[in-house]
């Protein structure tokens, strides 16, 4: 029994993360940046990520993102007897809605095909759990049926929350309103917002200052309840001091069996914009 993961590229991780892995496979889908005078990005190497949230401020004009293809996502759903495809929130792109045609595809090519889409209802890291908890899972032998419903039970226990960095690529790609993104901005307002549980974005708290924003995105770290046996993921977007000091900070107060830090792909560099921060455990 041949066993793949497929991720649209918010996950952040890159084939690259498991090029040693024996058990299964791991394939990627880009997302897309489509910008002014016909302009798109590829959210898939070598484009370097950067081109997310440093276009956008060079080339003025309206942005936005897309979602993969039911194609994109048959291709690397192909070749494999068992499928687990994992995808960015259905409450924030069609990437779910896609995956799952290609689904239905796959399966009128070869009956016999299991495969199975999982809603993140989230992004980043916590897709990237969820792709490391598949993994482990399959590595365990598990039959295709337990481990689809072992996953969507870790999923419901999975929190992100979130501090963007800079707001003009969200003033830029119509998700919020000029006056209130340079308002923010000349006040040094902060946003801490994450998932609502599902997969709808929440904001949490508006912070004056980044290092209390900071400090603020910690404590509400410890706020989501015990953190022992968990694996906390941060990402994020041209900042590693600040990611290092969080994961210093949570060594320090929490519990967790395993800290990681991530680089934001390109999808999550564009709305969490530079020096943006993700929580994921």
């Amino acid at each position: 029994m041949t066993y793949k993961i497929v991720s649209d590229s918010s996950s952040d991780l890159t084939p690259a993360f498991f090029q040693d892995e024996t058990a299964f496979s791991y394939g990627v889908v880009p997302m897309y940046l489509n910008g002014p005078g016909g302009v798109s990005f590829a959210d898939l190497e070598p484009a370097p990520a950067s081109n997310f949230y440093e276009k956008p401020r060079e080339i003025k004009g309206v942005w936005s993102t897309s979602c993969p293809s039911p194609a994109a996502y048959l291709k690397e759903m192909q070749g494999a007897d068992c499928c687990f495809a994992v995808t960015i929130s259905s409450r924030l792109s069609a990437s779910y809605s896609t995956a799952c045609m290609a689904a239905d595809m796959a399966r009128a090519e070869n009956p016999e095909a299991k495969i199975h889409v999982v809603d993140s209802k989230a992004t980043s890291g916590s897709m990237a759990l969820l792709i490391y908890k598949l993994g482990e899972l399959i590595r365990q032998g598990l039959p295709f049926e337990e481990i689809v419903t072992r996953i969507e039970e870790y999923r419901k226990n999975l929190t992100l929350f979130f501090l963007i960095g800079t707001l003009d690529t969200l003033v830029s790609a119509g998700r919020m309103n000029k006056a209130v993104g340079v308002m923010a901005s000349m006040l040094n307002i902060h946003p801490l917002c994450g998932e609502d549980g599902e997969g709808n974005i929440k904001i949490y708290q508006k912070v004056r200052g980044m290092t209390q924003a900071l400090n603020r995105l910690i404590e509400m770290i410890g706020e989501r309840g015990e953190t022992a046996g968990r694996h906390l993921i941060v990402s994020h977007c041209n900042n590693p001091e600040d990611a290092e000091m969080i994961c210093k900070a949570c060594r320090r107060k929490y519990n967790f069996d395993k800290i990681t830090t991530l680089a934001m792909r390109g999808l999550t560099s564009f709305y969490a914009g530079d020096r943006g921060l993700i929580v994921s455990f």
